[in-house]
């Protein structure tokens, strides 16, 4: 598959594979007067290091061209070589002032996080030889993150400016409780992230420490985006959105089908119960690790909303009310 896709003369979106059933990141290169901004990474790993290279190549760029590196969140998959890139370029990393909160607590390389990870996924229900699995991914998840960058950090409604335009910083969580847009005043271009996605939902899911109800946040999100009349959004993985709101409403139906499946299945069951009867397949670890995190998200959302109750015990499970 080509990497380089022109978006204009000097907006370049480069795809960057990515060990997941996505395949490819979308990452972003803005062309300045004396040099590149860099819109998200991808993974620090050989395939991806290697694509950079041949993306390079073909444009002819140094990494010391790269003036600024800008994250819409950090997923490994976003912010990965955002460490890396900034020791070759010594650019300056920047991100949301609260998602660079997150990544000491979500991406600190030590036992005690990852342990702390799979027993939630085991509070949960998810059985014992898949939790070793997710717990072994988790630890190859934060390999592909370091070197960690030094960040400087953005606020919201805060202005910058990439490539010939300024943007506008709008905070967006759910997908990410740090999660940001940029939104071009000039022209309705609206630099996504994972925000809204073509074809694909993002991922909302309840991870610990972080948001308690990472769906609730994410709606209102869609309301704020969808507020920002932006035409065409430049996304984090698959195509361009030509019609921002459309896609924003099909996401609103998404979800409130999804709960409603949740719903229906909550029977006293663990989120990985209703993970297995609201999800067609789940084959491996990588697949049960989001589903769940997911289900959990939706399950959440419906407590906070007064149609399902939390029960606790030795394994957290749902129950549908109403």
């Amino acid at each position: 598959m080509t990497l380089i896709h022109p978006i204009t003369q000097d907006i370049f979106q480069v795809r960057i594979p990515v060990p997941f059933p996505l395949k490819y990141v979308n990452c972003y290169l803005f062309r300045e007067n004396n040099g590149w901004t860099l819109l998200d990474t991808g993974l620090h790993d050989e395939p991806g290091l290697n694509a950079w290279m041949h993306v390079f190549d073909v444009l002819q760029i140094s990494p010391r061209d790269i003036r600024r590196i800008i994250l819409t969140h950090t997923h490994p998959d976003h912010f990965g070589l955002a460490g890396y890139f900034q020791n070759l370029s010594n650019a300056p990393v920047y991100a949301l002032d609260r998602e660079i909160e997150t990544v000491p607590v979500i991406w600190r390389d030590d036992a005690a996080h990852v342990e702390a990870l799979s027993a939630f996924f085991a509070q949960h229900g998810v059985p014992s030889r898949v939790v070793a699995n997710i717990q072994e991914r988790s630890r190859q998840l934060i390999r592909w993150t370091h070197p960690l960058p030094q960040f400087t950090p953005l606020h919201e409604n805060d202005t910058v400016l990439v490539g010939e335009h300024h943007y506008r910083v709008v905070w967006t969580p759910g997908h990410a409780d740090g999660h940001a847009v940029l939104q071009s005043a000039n022209d309705g271009l609206l630099l996504a992230g994972d925000m809204i996605l073509a074809k694909i939902t993002p991922n909302i899911g309840l991870w610990p420490q972080s948001d308690p109800n990472p769906l609730k946040s994410y709606l209102a999100s869609l309301e704020k985006v969808d507020a920002l009349h932006a035409r065409t959004a430049l996304t984090g993985h698959r195509a361009v959105i030509e019609n921002v709101a459309a896609r924003i409403q099909e996401l609103r139906v998404h979800h409130a089908e999804r709960a409603h499946a949740c719903w229906n299945a909550a029977r006293e069951c663990s989120a990985y119960e209703i993970a297995l009867k609201t999800f067609e397949r789940l084959e491996n670890a990588e697949d049960v690790r989001m589903a769940v995190v997911e289900t959990l998200a939706h399950l959440e959302f419906l407590v906070g909303e007064g149609r399902a109750e939390r029960l606790e015990g030795g394994v957290t499970r749902y129950r549908r009310t109403g």
